[in-house]
């Protein structure tokens, strides 16, 4: 499937990590293109014994250099494998972006590389 050429990219730093029976959440922050600072929120809800996949929903904020702030709801897929974690969101931004966003996260290291592609 191709979606084109991305049109933000970044690293994200984890800030937090909170777990809970059946539930890990995970916040974040880093500097992602034309959002400006980000700040996202996750909650990894396990869909196997092994905690090899995930339901994730989430809630994210962009400060943008310009001071406008957009905000965004998160759904989407992760699977796991070893220490690092593929996660495919469906954003739905204030500003009227659809975004599909793709994170690598490396559980060891606390970050989340970023990549955002529009939907339209």
């Amino acid at each position: 499937m191709d979606f084109g050429e991305p049109i933000a990219e970044g690293t994200l730093n984890i800030t937090s990590v909170t777990v809970a029976q059946g539930t890990t959440t995970l916040n974040y922050e880093g500097d992602v293109g034309k959002f400006g600072r980000v700040f996202v929120t996750h909650d990894w809800t396990s869909g196997s014994d092994g905690r090899e996949s995930y339901e994730v929903t989430g809630s994210a904020r962009g400060l943008q250099e310009d001071g406008n702030v957009v905000s965004a709801t998160l759904h989407g897929l992760g699977r796991r494998s070893n220490n690092a974690v593929k996660l495919f969101t469906l954003d739905a931004v204030s500003n009227g972006d659809q975004l599909l966003v793709v994170a690598d996260v490396d559980i060891l290291k606390k970050t989340a590389n970023v990549t955002v592609y529009s939907l339209w």
